[in-house]
């Protein structure tokens, strides 16, 4: 799983695939957390990839 920062805002808005960055549709598969942190900030995000 790669780390929350590493995402783009896609990506992290649950939008594009974690892996591959394609647009997600019907049919996204939730990969689990993508953990990270800014500071004192989490920045733990629910990731999601095609089917």
């Amino acid at each position: 799983m790669p780390p929350a920062g590493s995402l783009n805002y896609e990506q992290y808005a649950g939008r594009a695939c974690f892996a591959c960055g394609k647009q997600l549709t019907v049919g996204a598969v939730s990969c689990g957390l993508a953990v990270g942190r800014q500071g004192a900030h989490k920045l733990d995000v629910e990731v999601w990839a095609c089917p």
